[in-house]
């Protein structure tokens, strides 16, 4: 399909008829005819929703909208109030932390309450109050060891009712780390002290962190969100749970950074 930017520009390539893009350069939609969507007067309806987690880049941004355009070309306006949980995740380094900063990690269980991971998401201030002091054993899939587990609840299908007999047996599940599973912690505590990483977790006890294999070990810190964090550029990860004339409704956007929070300064107000 061709699609003229001339024509772009004559119609108004403007996703929602409450904002406007000066001097934005567009893309060509993936839209049946030279219509633009219901939102800026045309007649042609918004694009299919994204998928369950489907990525997308930031095109325009204010204290009300978003807009994000797809690898298609495929932009979605996204009302400020039909995200139902706003994340951002910003870059962040061990040198950062302080003993009031908590640390969320999932990983290998290493016995001797360590464990090994690629990542850990770090929450300061008000922000902790979206995680609380944790430490658990999980099985494969995030799932949480239980003591009795007759259903088999584990990724099971028809051709593998025997193995899982094998691995669990009749009615006790072996621990994690038995018979090749993986035995996973998941962990969430105030930082003691950064090298080797050291966190606080219920009943006075503390867990080490360590690096994967390699010593790769991402981080980042992350924060509630609202429009006036996102820029032209920014990636973002949506999970959608509805759309309409105007807006998709997302379960949660996850706004990705390329800055640390600490360095991040809000646009002026116009």
């Amino acid at each position: 399909m061709k699609t003229r930017v001339g024509t772009w520009t004559r119609i108004g390539l403007v996703v929602l008829g409450v904002v406007a893009v000066p001097g934005l350069a567009v893309w060509g939609q993936a839209f049946p005819g030279p219509f633009v969507n219901l939102t800026a007067g045309g007649l042609a309806p918004l694009p299919p929703a994204p998928p369950q987690g489907a990525w997308g880049e930031v095109i325009f941004a204010n204290e009300r909208w978003i807009v994000v355009q797809n690898s298609d070309g495929q932009q979605f306006p996204i009302a400020a109030d039909s995200i139902d949980q706003f994340l951002v995740r910003w870059p962040i380094t061990l040198n950062a932390l302080t003993p009031a900063s908590w640390v969320e990690v999932t990983g290998d269980d290493l016995g001797s309450m360590s464990i090994r991971t690629t990542h850990i998401d770090v929450y300061e201030g008000t922000d902790k109050t979206l995680v609380e002091p944790t430490y658990k054993s999980l099985l494969p899939f995030n799932r949480e060891v239980t003591t009795i587990d007759p259903t088999y609840q584990r990724m099971m299908n028809t051709f593998d009712i025997a193995s899982q007999i094998r691995l669990y047996g009749w009615a006790y599940p072996i621990q994690p780390g038995g018979n090749g599973i993986p035995g996973q912690l998941y962990a969430v505590g105030n930082v003691l002290q950064a090298d080797p990483l050291r966190i606080g977790v219920p009943g006075d006890n503390f867990v080490s962190i360590f690096p994967a294999d390699g010593g790769n070990m991402t981080m980042s810190q992350v924060t509630r969100g609202t429009p006036s964090f996102a820029q032209s550029g920014d990636s973002v990860f949506l999970t959608t749970l509805d759309r309409n004339a105007k807006t998709l409704v997302l379960s949660q956007l996850v706004l990705y950074k390329k800055i640390p929070f600490k360095e991040f300064s809000p646009p002026a107000a116009p």
